[in-house]
């Protein structure tokens, strides 16, 4: 039994050297078997302090160093030694050793109720080994024959009422170790917690029974039932009531105290998370620290964001098939889509003797070749306010004012054919090749929707103007230019635009398809200041 009891001892002595070895560690960096010793501590501090109350009222102090020593053996060796066989899984984990995703969650989730079980069965045995020695009696103490029965009901009472009370502390300890826990795992490992299915309202009912109840239970048999036993404590019966209320301060203090962080520290957390995301990040979360609502709420946030980030990849990766608003709106109403008829400008491109250059090419390096291209012009048109209809093969069709409104429709597709045609012009692709491209423009009236049969759909733009446009980029081979731009396309162009840009006209020309002949324009940016 001795050597028991030394080597808990040692056990004990160990881990508060481990503790004076991270004292410059900050609580959160502490490791949980030594988070959950320091806030275990705090039951001797509260006995301790209940202890002096008495000694300091009553002026008995008899027996002082023979109770201090006796709260020190039970409360701090005893209790820290056999809790941390609470604590067995957890260790294991805290080394590095997977004790299993399922029994670390089991210990963690039924800590507080275990914790609460043992301190209420170790603080009655104290309890009634320190009144049995006579710790809480005057020396001079002689009860009478017929006062031994009530001796025994208010000893075994008070043991009941005080075991009561440390065990509630014992519960919101491990409740703050608990929350600890699942902090210190998932910054360590990476280990989510689950939360349990305890409700909130039990740990508000337990704070009231050790704020209220137990200390009011107490003050009332003082007075009703064991006022001559208070006598042999010294105590006259405002001496005791003075010592009850005390008592009660104080647990009301800690309860206060341990009840306010299991709230906060995991609402902070859930806060914390939300203000992530308000700022625009994909990967907040919050972490599940408790095991009741609180933790329900964590958990159904990290739900939400899951389904959120699962939303937005989508639409991410429609939007890089088909134009984004298209995508957003096809994803917000289930699939559907309502087409647009609309007038809008369209911009068609086409690379210049690309047919030639793929004869002496791979097609890897053809297809290379062709993504720098696009991610190139892409940028550029997006810059304008243009959507990437369709890609054909070395062809581009770009629309403005559809999908998306765009009163300044023509001045954006003008920019953007003048824009790329300056990249052009001394940008060199994978440092060999030079990517002279045509483009044509023309607005008109368009049809833009969903196309296709019942398993294959595609977005696009029909009419007219399109066509106008895919020939207008075609006649730049015959009349030597790099930008064609109709008659229809220049009316609307806002006068800041007509400033920058010179229209130089082509007269009237015959678009292959079309009765009537097209007036014509070609733009140059010589006065431009890209």
């Amino acid at each position: 039994m001795v050597e028991l009891v030394q080597k808990r001892v040692a056990n004990v002595i160990a881990l508060f050297n481990d503790i004076e070895a991270q004292k410059v560690i900050s609580m959160e960096s502490l490791r949980p078997s030594l988070y959950f010793v320091l806030l275990s501590c705090t039951l001797l501090v509260v006995d301790v302090t209940f202890s002096t109350f008495y000694i300091a009222i009553s002026g008995n102090a008899a027996s002082v160093f023979q109770t201090f020593a006796l709260s020190f053996f039970f409360l701090v060796i005893i209790n820290i030694s056999v809790g941390l066989l609470l604590f067995k899984n957890i260790r294991k984990q805290e080394a590095g050793i997977n004790t299993g995703q399922g029994d670390l969650s089991s210990s963690i989730q039924k800590l507080p109720v275990k914790n609460a079980v043992w301190v209420f069965i170790l603080t009655l045995i104290y309890t009634l080994c320190s009144i049995s020695i006579g710790n809480f009696l005057l020396e001079t103490a002689a009860p009478t024959e017929g006062m031994l029965l009530t001796l025994y009901v208010a000893a075994l009472w008070f043991s009941l009422l005080y075991a009561f009370q440390f065990a509630l502390y014992a519960y919101f300890i491990g409740i703050a170790v608990s929350i600890h826990t699942r902090s210190w795992f998932n910054r360590k490992y990476n280990l989510e917690i689950p939360s349990g299915s305890n409700l909130l309202v039990l740990r508000l009912l337990m704070g009231m029974f050790a704020i209220i109840i137990i200390p009011s239970a107490l003050i009332l048999t003082d007075v009703w039932f064991f006022e001559d036993i208070r006598k042999l404590q010294g105590l006259s019966t405002k001496q005791a009531i003075l010592l009850d209320v005390l008592s009660m301060l104080v647990a009301a203090t800690v309860s206060v105290f341990f009840i306010c962080r299991s709230i906060t520290t995991p609402l902070l957390n859930i806060r914390n998370a939300m203000e992530q995301t308000s700022i625009g990040s994909n990967t907040a979360r919050a972490l599940v620290l408790t095991d009741d609502e609180i933790g329900v709420v964590a958990d159904s946030f990290n739900n939400m964001m899951g389904k959120i980030n699962e939303r937005k990849f989508i639409a991410e990766t429609f939007g890089r098939y088909v134009p984004e608003t298209v995508a957003a709106t096809i994803i917000e109403n289930k699939g559907e889509y309502k087409p647009q008829y609309r007038l809008a400008t369209i911009l068609y491109t086409d690379i210049a003797g690309f047919t030639s250059l793929c004869e002496k090419l791979h097609p890897d390096e053809i297809a290379s070749l062709l993504n720098e291209y696009f991610s190139l012009l892409a940028a550029i048109i997006n810059k304008h306010g243009g959507s990437i209809n369709q890609f054909q093969g070395d062809a581009m069709l770009v629309t403005y004012n559809v999908p998306a409104m765009d009163k300044n429709h023509a001045d954006g597709a003008l920019l953007t054919a003048v824009e790329i045609q300056e990249t052009l012009s001394d940008h060199i692709f994978r440092s060999r090749f030079k990517m002279p491209t045509r483009i044509g423009i023309n607005t008109g009236k368009v049809f833009a929707g969903i196309v296709g049969g019942q398993d294959r759909l595609n977005y696009t733009v029909h009419g007219d103007a399109v066509n106008i446009a895919a020939r207008l980029e075609n006649l730049n081979k015959e009349y030597n230019t790099s930008i064609l731009v109709s008659k229809a396309t220049k009316l609307l162009l806002g006068e800041n635009i007509r400033e920058q840009i010179r229209l130089t006209p082509m007269g009237k020309l015959n678009v292959r398809g079309k009765t009537n002949d097209i007036r014509v324009f070609t733009a140059s940016s010589a006065a431009m200041g890209f």
